[in-house]
């Protein structure tokens, strides 16, 4: 019955898709490493320029209010795009879970088939479950002409 589904998740080579995460993983916090040394070098010779042209305790204060500003238009921005995540968590959620109620329904509908008294049932399932294929597919079209 759900036999399909199992044989699917099983035959995924969960070794080699470790394998390449982990060397994902290596390779991005090596850039990410080089790429933080890089700007502060850039930051650094920034604020020596910056002292030069003015006093060094100008160039500290702003370097320090600037990095201030920057921290609080971050943490003003996460906080004002919250909600944004947790809907679009919901709404993957609930995608999830009708992609699962459908591959279950599908994988259920031959053993339902076998049995007698269910027989007439068979054809209305079929349906609901075509139409539910039909209305999450149909809102997906991304290939929507341009308009000039």
């Amino acid at each position: 019955m759900v036999s399909p589904l199992i044989g699917l998740l099983t035959s995924i080579d969960p070794q080699r898709a470790v394998r390449r995460a982990r060397s994902a993983v290596i390779v991005y916090a090596l850039a990410a490493i080089a790429a933080l040394c890089g700007a502060g070098f850039l930051i650094a010779a920034g604020f020596l320029y910056t002292a030069r042209h003015m006093s060094p305790l100008v160039a500290c204060l702003v370097f320090g209010l600037g990095f201030l500003l920057l921290a609080l238009i971050c943490v003003v921005v996460w906080q004002l795009s919250g909600p944004r995540r947790s809907r679009r968590r919901e709404e993957e959620r609930a995608k999830q879970l009708t992609s699962l109620a459908g591959a279950v329904a599908v994988s259920v509908l031959p053993t339902l088939a076998r049995r007698a008294g269910v027989r007439s049932l068979v054809w209305p399932l079929a349906a609901m479950a075509a139409y539910a294929i039909y209305k999450e597919n149909a809102g997906s079209d991304d290939t929507k002409p341009d308009e000039d």
